[in-house]
């Protein structure tokens, strides 16, 4: 009986000692994917709000660019960007200069430089709302709700009209 209940304890502490051992795993995720899943709940609520469907037959998102940091990265917000902080980055704005809607999503290259490029998200948001606070003011009130966000070595930039959506979708990225 007792050899049994050692067997038993053993496994059992194993077990204990295995699931430990995955909560403080890195999750390893594609800012690529998070963007993709980004992009169709943007999709969605545009809908919701009351765009045509068919203005999403191709699966695009109409209207907005995306850049890729670590390729193209040469416009303004791009240099607000240590590249020796940055492992991956995308960035989706509005192509036109009458919504505010921007979504940052980076993977910084290891949890040291997050706090670098958190400051970095600041001063995009600062530079924002110099921008939005004099041109329209509910693209201003869109900047003032923003989100900054990091998750692990990620983070997020979210000025949006539902910018808790977006949230939602980076969150779940990383359960």
């Amino acid at each position: 009986m007792k050899k049994i209940s050692s067997l038993i304890i053993i496994v059992l502490t194993l077990f204990l000692f295995a699931g430990c051992s995955q909560q403080g795993t890195q999750v390893n995720v594609s800012v690529k994917d998070i963007v993709e899943n980004i992009k169709i709940q943007m999709i969605e609520d545009m809908k919701v709000a009351g765009a045509p469907e068919d203005m999403f037959k191709d699966g695009k998102l109409p209207g907005y660019m995306e850049t890729d940091l670590g390729l193209e990265g040469q416009d303004v917000i791009s240099k607000l960007f240590n590249k020796e902080d940055l492992e991956e980055g995308i960035v989706l704005q509005h192509m036109m200069n009458v919504k505010s809607d921007l979504i940052i999503v980076l993977k910084a290259k290891d949890e040291s430089k997050v706090t670098n490029l958190k400051a970095s998200l600041e001063k995009v948001k600062e530079q924002q709302e110099h921008i939005w606070s004099t041109y329209l003011p509910d693209q201003y009130e869109k900047v003032k709700n923003n989100i900054i966000k990091a998750e692990g070595n990620y983070l997020v930039y979210i000025t949006f009209d539902n910018p808790e959506n977006i949230e939602t979708v980076f969150d779940s990225a990383f359960k």
